[in-house]
């Protein structure tokens, strides 16, 4: 699909224009939009092409400057609030970490959700992203010492312990013994079996519990939200003729660019000074690179979707419950692009579909545990138990068992114990405390 993807597989030294194609496939619409203004700003020879407006007719009516107006005002003020990535993207630029460091560091912070956490171990990423170990220590460190304090933790859990750290509590603090040791009685305030455990008053734990409770449990909830929910998705799916779901690009908020035709005028009229048509050659070049690298990247977010597409029919004709095992490894095969190569394509990058809005990293859902129903999703399966529960008699609540047995009803093998950990991981409690009489 062109030189600048072929060569995201390849190892070579990134050049400028390549940094501005890696940067582009990973920005939003609305951060892209910033990027090209500012390319535009540095080199003159760089124009947006003016959107062609619909014809004013009796039958169609008069446009809405007014509605114009008050959207370019909102989208104005969408773009000065601060969300928790640019946030702690601008504390990493300010830290002088060394440059191998703050750039893992950078790419790590595009994992976090809105609370600050990840979706994922920070390995994993790292692996994907090609960073390595000693690296990865070192920048998910400088993560985790970033304000507001919790953030870059894998879970709750370890978001608070990193809030307690940061406030200068020691490993055998008791708050910290707390999380570590007796989450679960933590959790059910069974504060008496936690004591027990270990060997302190039921009081001491209380005193620890409350002094726990006053942490923050949404890092991320101070910042701007608002991006998700605002900006159109950058790719829309639909059923085609035959029945078949396909992808197409929005194209919303991308900027369409061209070479200016007056400086191309200027350019041939300066033939003879060889400082001004160098300057103005460079102009030209370097424009070209960034007309080149938006279309790339519109092609390559478009490649991406299609194969993930392709892979999840079923999602799109019945519903989330049927989101089928894939790894960013698979589409990676499927478009010949680098694993990294995709992880940026679907990073901040949304879908509409019929069943509403997604993330597209969203629909990469690993597979069962082994020895189980490896054709189904972990996803589906979690989906599968909401739904039981949900309907289940509050007077007689589904245990693991017949959770097991429900869904072996459906096709599905699952083991006991890999429902109990998605039960847990969708925060549904024990039988006993679901029990309703």
């Amino acid at each position: 699909m062109g030189e600048m993807r072929q060569g995201m597989g390849q190892d070579m030294v990134a050049t400028a224009s390549m940094q501005f194609f890696m940067r582009a496939l990973q920005a939003t619409n609305m951060e892209l939009r910033q990027m090209v203004t500012q390319a535009m700003t540095a080199n003159p020879a760089l124009e947006e092409v003016a959107p062609k407006e619909a014809p004013e007719d009796e039958s169609a009516g008069a446009v809405d400057h007014d509605a114009t107006r008050r959207h370019s005002e909102f989208m104005d003020a969408l773009e000065a609030e601060e969300t928790l990535v640019s946030h702690l993207e601008e504390e990493l630029r300010q830290s002088g970490l060394p440059e191998p460091v703050e750039a893992a560091a950078l790419t790590l912070v595009q994992y976090l959700d809105t609370h600050g956490m990840f979706d994922e171990p920070p390995a994993e990423i790292a692996a994907r992203e090609g960073i390595p170990d000693t690296v990865l220590r070192e920048a998910l460190q400088a993560v985790q010492e970033l304000d507001p304090a919790g953030v870059g933790a894998v879970d709750l859990r370890e978001s608070l312990l990193i809030q307690l750290r940061r406030a200068g509590e020691k490993d055998d603090a008791l708050p910290v013994r707390v999380l570590q040791e007796q989450w679960d009685a933590l959790v059910r305030h069974r504060y008496a079996d936690a004591a027990r455990s270990l060997g302190v008053t039921e009081d001491d734990v209380q005193a620890a519990a409350y002094r726990i409770s006053r942490l923050n449990p949404d890092p991320g909830s101070g910042f701007a939200q608002t991006e998700r929910n605002i900006i159109e998705p950058d790719i829309v799916v639909s059923a085609d003729e035959s029945g078949r779901y396909v992808a197409r690009l929005t194209g919303e908020n991308i900027p369409q660019l061209e070479l200016s035709a007056e400086y191309r005028e200027m350019m041939a009229e300066q033939a003879d000074k060889p400082e001004v048509r160098q300057y103005l050659s460079r102009c030209f070049k370097e424009g070209r690179e960034v007309i080149r690298a938006v279309a790339e990247r519109q092609a390559t977010i478009l490649a991406v979707a299609q194969a993930v597409v392709a892979r999840q029919q079923d999602f799109f004709r019945k519903g989330r419950a049927e989101l089928r095992p894939m790894r960013m490894e698979d589409v990676a095969a499927d478009t010949s692009l680098a694993v990294s190569t995709v992880s940026r394509a679907v990073s901040g990058k949304y879908l509409r579909c019929s069943h509403g809005v997604y993330a597209l990293r969203s629909f990469f859902a690993a597979a069962l545990p082994s020895g189980e129903d490896a054709a189904v999703s972990a996803d589906a399966v979690q989906q599968q138990i909401l739904r039981l529960v949900q309907e289940e008699d509050p007077a007689h609540p589904l245990s693991d068992a017949a959770l097991e047995a429900a869904l072996a009803e459906r096709g599905i093998t699952v083991a006991r114990r890999t429902i109990a950990k998605y039960r847990e991981k969708l925060k549904i409690l024990p039988t006993n405390l679901r029990r309703r009489k």
